[in-house]
């Protein structure tokens, strides 16, 4: 078996099979709770028994998502699963939410943790709070190029945690875990495993495709070798969602290409058959960004789809026999028969009748080998047989078959491996009084600066912002994508030096590189926080203040129990999307680009794009507006007022409107505060 994973999606029984025939070493599923895919068939309890007992009997691992975002009211549901998953035994789990990894760290030890794409992993600096944490594997962000990835695997290997890369499947436009399009529109959270793919809508930009949101399938197959010397542990297939004639053929060239550097022009014919938007897509490893990354499915697309189904399912009609096992058979005179049966890890043996004396023809080794080799319709094939029996032997043909049954059966049947799990899942929160004192505000350039900062207990600036008042307010926030790692610890020691003493941190690497730098710690709304363990993690990792997120209601947002001070944003155009590839380009030069512009859904809505360090975001086209609702944030530390285009007079306006409680705005949202999410 090659020392790099081929890892296969599953969302229903018959997924499983196609992925397993077609030469998966390792699937991913979703339970019924807590997945990331819920609309996915996903599998109940004694389906999940099933397929692990199927997947392990053919050395093939089994992984389980857990990979939502975890309400407070949901802690005890999630142990349950977390308690059910261990039983089974499953060789992992892949989460997101930092509750979950410390759930299964501390009390579940077995369950090896894998890093989720949605924990929105694209920087080394990330990598010491994942091992402090007990991962063993981390699925980095679609988005990095080849650069990117050979930096990270190369830190990677100083801490002992497996590299999972997409090499197939569907691209969502934001960067996972940093998106709220879906959210913000329809209450359906793609952080919360609904997703309703409103990127697949039409959303236009000035002389763009009408599409602009809407990326096609990467396919990376023809790199395989790449990803092997730079590092890669496991080459991931995307498409829980798919049906099984997908799984199979990505299955099976995924399989190609690692077994022999190459994927046959037919199977490359069939993958692109069963399911594509116009084509594939490299963009992203190749850093060719643009244009070409965008497509939609047309009608000639699903008519090859059509046409290709029953093709591929010869793919994987049988059962594919790639479990190699060693026999030793052993006959004498007077004694029972007794055959051994080993594989990698494990060996059973069964007891026959005693053997004949044989008054014609006795048996032969070959014969025997012709016997016990007959393992069509299971998964192993004979690698070794040996044997050790007297001349003069008779043995029916029936009794030797009988004997390789049993032995098969048995060691089917064998406990898959011990489990260790504490009885008692027992954890102790801290919390303290809280009550709303402070306003910060952030604002994205310093035009906005307002001249009466009285009422203000801190300004968050973009570390790129030339602000000419640096002083004790001041508080540096670092990208939510670091691809230049020297410059941003470049700027952040510009601004030690010019005292600024706290720093706005959105993602793991952001949180580890400003404490390795000795700043104090505001954690972004886009760390996904909605749990009082998640909280209690990062207390840990030195955070005096926790933005939390922007998906869930004030309700929810009252059950958290913290010692750090909670805030949230109140007011602004919340960044809904966090694109690497800008769409803006679709439709213009970036030379020519004042790195600002909008792009429009079907219903006339103008969605603000704005750029800055080599990433865009997606901006809601209405503020949150909350001014008028004070009263009801009480139970809050802080609030943040999020400035992007707003003049200085406005900035100004806004903040007297939340000191006095007034309603200022004819148009605007409550964003998800009132409304809880799916």
């Amino acid at each position: 078996m090659n020392n790099i994973e081929v890892l296969s999606p599953v969302g229903s029984p018959n997924s499983l099979v196609a992925a397993v025939r077609s030469g998966a070493d390792a699937i991913y599923l979703g339970a019924k709770s807590f997945s990331a895919r819920r609309n996915a068939t996903n599998f109940a309890e004694d389906e999940l028994l099933n397929t692990v007992k199927y997947c392990h009997k053919r050395q093939v691992k089994v992984y389980v998502t857990v990979n939502i975002m975890i309400k407070e009211k949901e802690i005890a549901e999630v142990i349950e699963l977390l308690e059910y998953l261990n039983d089974l035994g499953v060789d992992a789990i892949i989460v997101q939410d930092l509750a979950v990894a410390k759930l299964a760290n501390e009390f579940f030890p077995d369950l090896s943790l894998h890093g989720s794409t949605q924990m929105s992993i694209q920087n080394p600096y990330a990598l010491p709070i994942l091992k402090r944490l007990g991962f063993k594997r981390v699925v980095v962000a679609r988005e990095m190029n080849k650069k990117l990835l050979q930096q990270f695997c190369q830190k990677a290997k100083e801490y002992d945690i497996e590299v999972e890369f997409f090499v197939h499947g569907a691209l969502c436009m934001s960067v996972s875990g940093q998106c709220l399009l879906s959210a913000m529109i329809g209450s359906r959270s793609g952080n919360r495993g609904l997703c309703a793919q409103s990127c697949r809508l039409p959303f236009e930009v000035e002389n763009g495709t009408g599409y602009d949101l809407s990326l096609k399938d990467s396919s990376l197959f023809k790199y395989v070798n790449e990803l092997k010397e730079i590092g890669v542990s496991s080459l991931k297939i995307e498409g829980r969602m798919k049906r099984p004639e997908y799984i199979a053929i990505a299955t099976k060239c995924c399989r190609e290409a690692v077994d022999n550097n190459y994927v046959d022009e037919n199977l490359e014919k069939q993958l692109k058959d069963i399911f594509s938007r116009s084509g594939f897509t490299d963009g992203y490893y190749t850093n060719n960004l643009g244009r070409e990354m965008f497509g939609i499915r047309t009608k000639d697309d699903v008519l090859a789809t059509k046409e290709v189904v029953n093709e591929i399912h010869e793919i994987y009609r049988n059962e594919r026999q790639w479990v190699p096992l060693s026999f030793f058979f052993k006959a004498k005179e007077n004694q029972k028969m007794m055959l051994t049966v080993y594989d990698e890890d494990k060996s059973v043996t069964v007891i026959g009748e005693k053997p004949l004396i044989a008054t014609n023809k006795p048996i032969d080794e070959e014969t025997l080998k012709v016997s016990l080799s007959k393992l069509g319709g299971t998964c192993y094939y004979l690698e070794n047989i040996s044997f050790d029996i007297d001349d003069n032997l008779f043995i029916r043909n029936s009794e030797i078959n009988k004997l390789r049954r049993e032995a098969i059966e048995k060691l089917d049947n064998l406990k898959e491996r011990n489990v260790y799990c504490k009885k008692e899942v027992l954890y102790q929160l801290k919390d303290k009084e809280h009550s709303l004192k402070d306003i910060y505000i952030r604002i994205t350039d310093k035009e906005q600066l307002p001249d009466n900062l009285e009422n203000i207990k801190g300004v968050i600036i973009p570390i790129n912002c030339q602000l000419d008042q640096i002083n004790e307010k001041t508080i540096v926030e670092i990208p939510r994508w670091i691809n230049n790692t020297d410059y941003i610890i470049e700027r952040l020691n510009y601004f030690k030096e010019k005292n600024v003493k706290k720093v706005y941190c959105n993602n793991l690497a952001a949180v580890e590189l400003a404490n390795s730098l000795g700043f104090q710690i505001m954690g972004g709304n886009f760390l996904n926080v909605a749990n009082s363990l998640a909280c209690s993690i990062l207390e840990k990792e030195n955070l005096k203040d926790i933005t939390l997120s922007a998906e869930i209601d004030l309700n929810e947002i009252n059950q958290i129990e913290t010692i750090m001070n909670k805030g949230i944003i109140a007011y602004g155009y919340l960044p809904l999307m966090l694109l690497v590839n800008c769409p803006l380009k679709n439709g213009r030069d970036c030379a020519s680009c004042d790195k600002k512009g909008h792009i429009t859904d079907r219903l006339g809505y103008k969605f603000p794009i704005r750029c800055n360090l080599n990433v865009s975001e997606l901006l809601n086209h209405t503020p949150i507006y909350l001014a008028d609702k004070m009263d009801d944030l009480q139970n809050l530390d802080y609030l943040i007022l999020y400035f992007t285009d707003e003049t200085k007079k406005e900035v100004t306006s806004t903040i007297e409107a939340y000191k006095n409680k007034e309603k200022i705005l004819k148009e605007y949202t409550r964003g998800l505060y009132y409304r809880s999410v799916l």
